[in-house]
């Protein structure tokens, strides 16, 4: 029962950032990387708060509180390379980059949580790898030779950011589950994307860039944006006290294939077949890196 209720978990948490990606990517690329991530932010915050109010406050030991000092920066820092990526870049061909975090994760995971995956996951390693590759297929350029797709992708600056953003939530993914373990999965769940927004919004520049022309055309999509976050944040709290790091993040992101299908389908980003088949290779790795590593 505990493997499906986190598998269940790590598919909502999947779902989630697959929606939140697309409607931030449709509808608020018009803002600056802070206001795009501080939008998908303040989303969320009115479901969290709801949530917040039926919970009690567990008692949080000076180890918490360590951990989340390391977090929170690391925290904006990926999310303003994230959002940077979705402007710059289609959403298809820079999100499955985040099929490296678990990849990283294995180590990270070991370092900072002891956990170790076996054999299985150098195999998943090499077809993410492999699917990394075919995506390449897809990137444009009019270099040839084996080593073309590779060329292709290290020009596009959207892959670049998100695969900086795969290393930095490999770190984050790490201490997220060790700040659990201190302290309750629906308290860490709920309390940390508010302490992120509060951070965000206490720095945001409000005199140089306005969010409320964007949030008054788009308002109904960003509150369909906002229950995405809060689905991802809950789903991957709970998802993260039942499995190790490394399998619970895998699963979550399935994501990429959602996104390369909504990017193809909903925004027309083109080329369609070299991204799916390549985040098709990536899921597969990731998914060998959850079942059997």
């Amino acid at each position: 029962m505990g493997t499906g209720i986190w598998l269940v978990l790590g598919l909502g948490a999947a779902l989630g950032d697959s929606g939140a990606d697309v409607l931030t990517k449709r509808y608020f690329t018009q803002l600056s990387p802070y206001g795009m991530a501080l939008v998908r932010l303040l989303g969320a915050v009115p479901f969290l708060a709801l949530v917040a109010l039926g919970l009690g406050r567990p008692e949080l030991t000076p180890p918490f509180w360590l951990i989340m000092a390391a977090m929170l920066p690391l925290e904006v820092i990926a999310m303003l390379l994230y959002m940077r990526a979705l402007r710059l870049c289609h959403l298809s061909l820079c999100i499955p980059f985040l099929a490296f975090t678990p990849v990283f994760l294995i180590l990270t995971g070991w370092l900072l949580l002891g956990e170790r995956l076996n054999r299985w996951g150098v195999t998943g390693t090499v077809m993410i790898a492999l699917g990394c590759y075919v995506l390449g297929l897809g990137a444009g350029g009019s270099q040839t030779g084996i080593l073309a797709p590779l060329k292709a992708l290290a020009k596009e600056p959207g892959a670049r950011l998100m695969l900086m953003v795969a290393a930095i939530y490999s770190v984050t993914a790490a201490l997220y589950k060790s700040a659990i373990l201190h302290s309750g999965a629906l308290f860490f769940g709920t309390l940390y994307p508010l302490a992120v927004a509060g951070l965000m919004v206490s720095a945001y520049p409000w005199n140089r860039v306005r969010l409320r022309p964007s949030l008054k055309s788009h308002g109904a999509w960003w509150a369909v944006l906002g229950l995405c976050s809060c689905l991802s944040y809950l789903c991957l709290a709970g998802g993260m006290e039942l499995a190790p790091a490394a399998y619970l993040v895998a699963v979550k992101r399935l994501s990429l294939l959602l996104s390369v299908l909504l990017g193809g389908l909903w925004l027309r980003e083109r080329p369609f077949l070299p991204r799916v088949l390549g985040a098709g290779l990536m899921c597969a790795g990731v998914g060998l890196i959850a079942l059997r590593g």
